[in-house]
């Protein structure tokens, strides 16, 4: 191999600190989502102030989906964070596809059995949980597609808009806060109508959004770290 060939080589295999947090944005999405469709299944109650709300346990992990598409938009644009998006939604397709696999295979398949330790009641238990998560996956994949592209769609506006000012702040704040209202909306909706009192369904959303806001307001400083970190400046650099 001549030298010429060799240092292509290396350029082509050196990873820049843009690239490794590129993956780690996608990673940190990937894993967020995935995490919050199999816990959104568990309600816990929040206290408040004077204030009790229910909220799905998948409501962080689900903000951090927002922290992960805002920084690509960010740094790599609007394309990168559809591209992303648009993927995530096939990874929630297959991860239902792998659930009812998990549920059923013993039913459709004459090949495959369970063995002699997984009993009834393990079974029962098993479906408890990754039976309500079908729908639940469903409900999130509607919610998660419009609202993951109105946030991409609403931070590309203000970008361009606010290009020069110092307002990264405001564009990650004012994209989430919007599409995670969306989203609580038309999931919480999707997802439990019927399956809990209405009353419960008003707590939820409302839970929900007190959440996301609260999540959105500390993934600020993330996103300019993030931000800084992809770019090689200072990472307390509050510019842009």
């Amino acid at each position: 191999m001549d030298d010429e060939a060799e240092r292509s080589l290396h350029l082509d295999i050196r990873l820049t600190r843009k690239t490794v947090t590129l993956f780690f944005c996608i990673g940190l999405f990937m894993v967020s989502l995935v995490m919050a469709a199999l816990t959104s299944v568990k309600l816990q109650q929040f206290h408040i102030g004077g204030l009790a709300v229910l909220v799905p346990a998948g409501t962080i992990a689900f903000g951090l989906t927002y922290l992960a598409t805002d920084a690509i938009s960010e740094v790599w644009g609007r394309s990168y964070a559809l591209c992303v998006v648009l993927v995530g939604l096939v990874m929630r397709l297959l991860m239902m596809l792998l659930i009812m696999y998990a549920l059923y295979a013993e039913q459709v398949f004459p090949f495959i059995s369970a063995t002699e330790d997984w009993t009834g009641e393990r079974q029962a238990a098993f479906e408890s949980v990754f039976r309500a998560g079908i729908r639940l996956n469903i409900a999130g994949m509607i919610a998660f597609g419009i609202s993951a592209c109105a946030d991409v769609l609403i931070f590309h506006y203000f970008q361009k808009r606010d290009a020069g000012k110092n307002r990264l702040w405001f564009r990650n704040n004012f994209s989430t806060i919007t599409s995670q209202i969306l989203n609580s909306v038309i999931f919480i909706s999707a997802g439990f109508l019927g399956a809990v009192p209405m009353a419960a369904i008003g707590s939820l959303i409302l839970g929900q959004i007190v959440v996301k806001i609260v999540v959105a307001a500390f993934d600020t400083p993330a996103i300019y770290l993030i931000r800084n970190f992809a770019e090689g400046r200072r990472l307390l650099d509050l510019r842009g």
